[in-house]
């Protein structure tokens, strides 16, 4: 079996946990050894039965290529920095795929794919890597997410959709055919997209339209 940590001891790290455990019970696959977080605080303490080992440093020293990780963080650019120091020290990523998702085999995925309960993927759509699309969200043919995408629950991606690197797509959002949005940007809550949304903004409401302009933040984005 794989041995492998969940990092992030949050909310949605602890969903993901979840989704492993999920996995086990149609399959056994994983060998869970507990959570991988920076909150020293936490070190060494107990969360929903799992230990929690250490900080990331913890998983550079000692995963010695054997430890496989998955990040259960919902934001991306945490996620990039997050990636950025772990993937030069050799440390593995694995994909959390629960076993309730329909899927067709022509999807094609990278590393570090945490897909939730209930969503479902047609055809012909390409997945990046550090991804998150979590409970109950739809992927239509021929879209493409891009690396350290998250999407949250229950949102409606049409066909030919594509969300480039970074987008944070809010609960309840929904898309219409053949629209993109551009990197690092943020789709609120609910917001209804109906044209193409630029890089590096926050698009909000009924249809869906730019109210600001992110500034740049530490992390390359």
């Amino acid at each position: 079996m794989q041995k492998v940590v969940v990092i992030g001891a949050g909310g949605f790290g602890r969903e993901t946990l979840e989704v492993l455990k999920d996995m086990n019970k149609a399959k056994k696959q994983w060998d869970i050894l507990g959570f991988i977080d920076d909150n020293p605080a936490i070190h060494g303490t107990t969360i929903n039965k799992m230990p929690v080992l250490g900080g990331t440093d913890w998983l550079i020293a000692n995963h010695r290529g054997e430890i496989g990780c998955v990040i259960g963080m919902g934001d991306p650019g945490v996620k990039k920095r997050i990636v950025a120091k772990l993937k030069p020290a050799g440390v593995r990523f694995v994909n959390a795929i629960h076993p309730t998702v329909v899927m067709s085999e022509f999807v094609e995925m990278g590393e570090d794919v945490i897909i939730c309960a209930g969503c479902i993927l047609t055809v012909n759509i390409k997945m990046g890597s550090h991804i998150i699309l979590n409970l109950n969200c739809t992927v239509g043919h021929d879209t493409v997410l891009e690396d350290f995408v998250s999407v949250q629950p229950t949102v409606k991606i049409n066909g030919r959709n594509v969300l480039r690197e970074g987008v944070y797509v809010g609960t309840g959002a929904t898309f219409i055919h053949n629209v993109s949005v551009g990197e690092w940007t943020t789709i609120g809550a609910g917001a209804c997209v109906v044209k193409d949304i630029p890089a590096h903004v926050t698009a909000v409401g009924v249809p869906a339209n730019k109210i600001w302009k992110k500034e740049e933040v530490e992390g390359g984005h």
